[in-house]
């Protein structure tokens, strides 16, 4: 090795190729150019005397010694991005801010409405819909893309900070006018009738066989929805039955005329998590949001309490 500490620079590109597996993705998220971030490793692989990365396909594959290498420093380069970034200042009543997040479907209006409400309008808030499956799906946030993320499932990776943000009940609706089910719903009924389900899913399972162990293979599907929201207007025009989180079938069942219930069998409360990067846990702007998110979970959590199906 020719220098003992190699250029501070030079690791941090380092850690950026490492994170996103590739040249050109890296460069992207250091705002400059691939034939910089190639130069740079070109220069680290020199002052330690080893190969870093290996060429596969449109990446890069690290070498033994660089995964041994960035074991090392990404807990000094975070903890060297966080000094960095806390010197930025931010002022919720003052400072002009874009805040980019993707959230799921159920919160995606409560989180717009609340964020319009904020005093200072220079803030504000723009909100993507999740990706359909796992595929990519954290992808995202190590590219910086958005700024966070909410999520049903916490996201293990060294680089990404999980923090539970409320427990919420999914429930069973259906139309008022549903001719077989009005007021109540049994297990025989839920099974019976024809439903309507989000085609999406998660950890390669569709969302809702995440939180019960009933045969749920067994009911008669008729419609596959790419989003809650559709799934929603289709139930609210047809005798099918649909299973969504608590707070989305209240925020429509006034306007779409729906039955809502408490699903007939056991089942588990479906966890939302917040997810975003580790380096940006002492930015002032980034910790501000956060904590308002936080402020706006609590007041669903109280709003979902007072609303629950008997």
């Amino acid at each position: 090795m020719k220098n003992d500490i190699p250029n501070f620079n030079l690791l941090a590109v380092f850690s950026q190729v490492m994170e996103d597996g590739s040249l050109s993705k890296a460069a992207e998220n250091l705002n400059t150019n691939q034939s910089t971030v190639s130069t740079m490793l070109s220069r680290l692989k020199e002052e330690i005397g080893q190969d870093l990365f290996i060429r596969k396909g449109r990446g890069v594959v690290p070498t033994s010694y660089s995964i041994s290498l960035y074991q090392q420093i990404q807990a000094p380069i975070n903890q060297l991005n966080g000094v960095f970034t806390s010197f930025g200042k931010f002022d919720s009543s003052s400072s002009h801010r874009r805040f980019v997040i993707t959230a799921p479907e159920h919160l995606q209006g409560v989180l717009l409405k609340q964020f319009s409400l904020i005093e200072n309008k220079e803030i504000s808030l723009e909100v993507f819909d999740q990706m359909d499956n796992d595929e990519g799906f954290y992808e995202v946030l190590l590219q910086q893309k958005f700024d966070l993320m909410i999520d049903i499932l916490p996201f293990d990776h060294p680089n990404i900070e999980s923090l539970k943000l409320f427990d919420s009940e999914f429930v069973v609706i259906c139309s008022e006018e549903h001719p077989r089910i009005q007021g109540s719903i049994t297990v025989e009924q839920y099974m019976q009738e024809s439903h309507a389900i989000l085609e999406r899913t998660r950890n390669h399972l569709y969302s809702l066989s995440h939180y019960t162990n009933l045969d749920l293979s067994k009911r008669k599907v008729a419609y596959h929805g790419r989003s809650l929201f559709s799934n929603l207007l289709v139930v609210s025009q047809s005798d099918y039955i649909s299973a969504v989180p608590l707070s989305l079938a209240l925020q429509f069942k006034e306007q779409l005329k729906l039955q809502v219930f408490r699903p007939p069998f056991e089942y588990k409360k479906v966890t939302n998590y917040l997810i975003w990067l580790k380096k940006l846990n002492q930015d002032p702007a980034h910790t501000w949001l956060r904590e308002e998110l936080l402020s706006i979970s609590n007041k669903i959590t109280n709003y979902l309490q007072d609303n629950l199906p008997e």
